[in-house]
């Protein structure tokens, strides 16, 4: 627990958290590839997570810890909560016999804290039955399947200089989006009233997530780069964050886009 705490301090001096909602999900399984066998699965809703840590115990034996109330105490820049709260371990009856609710016994065993890390990490660190752990992991991706479908689509970027400083503009449409995905390769053609621009590039998964780079070109001539963070794709619909790059100026921000 103390070094949980001297975390948390040294979160605070650093001055790199400020306190405010959580405005990103972390709910996805979190590994180590170096490190086979362990990890975490987050479930995350607004503020509030609960989080399963199943590793390997001091015996080497499998051992689960869970975090069922982890609140938000901070978030970063841009905006990726911190967590922390108490970790337990539970024990009960055997699942092949009669459940019996008398036998259900939980027990804490320390605190967690779970930070944002660069390229989409996070570090967890814990204190469990006298022993501290710190970790980073990433996002564990099983399969991210190919996609052509065209869907309708909502888009608000700003519009700010390149090198930085306050936006100075927005700019707003609606339009089809057409989504090709095969492979590693990523084909995107907004076509919205006045304008059609075509993004080409590559997706590089991230969990559930992905993030889709490359070029862009636009049929009044504009042209650029492009990056497409927290793409996510559901039964219904696509999202993310999109973020262009042309010449001196760049435009960013989150879009929707239903299935037709």
């Amino acid at each position: 627990m103390k070094t949980i705490h001297r975390l948390l301090a040294a979160f605070a001096a650093a001055g790199s958290l400020q306190v405010a909602a959580a405005p990103a999900d972390y709910s996805d399984l979190w590994w180590n590839p170096q490190e086979s066998g362990w990890g975490m699965h987050i479930v995350q809703q607004g503020d509030t997570a609960f989080a399963t840590l199943f590793v390997y115990g001091p015996d080497g034996k499998p051992t689960w810890y869970f975090a069922s109330n982890l609140q938000v105490f901070a978030t970063d820049a841009a905006g990726n909560p911190a967590f922390r709260g108490a970790l337990h371990k539970a024990s009960g009856p055997w699942l092949g016999g009669p459940f019996d609710p008398s036998k259900v016994g939980v027990q804490a065993v320390g605190a967690v804290v779970i930070e944002p890390r660069a390229e989409g990490r996070i570090y967890v660190g814990y204190d469990a039955e006298g022993i501290h752990v710190d970790k980073v992991v990433e996002r564990q991706t099983f399969s991210q399947p190919d996609l052509g479908a065209t869907y309708h689509g909502s888009f608000r970027l700003r519009q700010a200089s390149a090198a930085g400083g306050a936006p100075w503009g927005t700019r707003e449409f609606a339009g089809e989006v057409i989504v090709h995905l095969d492979g590693g390769n990523v084909f995107l053609r907004i076509d919205e009233p006045a304008s059609r621009c075509d993004f080409r590039g590559t997706r590089t998964p991230s969990g559930r997530y992905a993030k889709l780079s490359g070029g862009y070109t636009c049929a009044g001539g504009e042209a650029g780069t492009f990056d497409i963070t927290d793409f996510e794709v559901t039964q219904h619909a696509i999202s993310g964050y999109l973020r262009t790059r042309t010449g001196a100026n760049q435009q960013f921000g989150r879009f929707a886009a239903a299935r037709f």
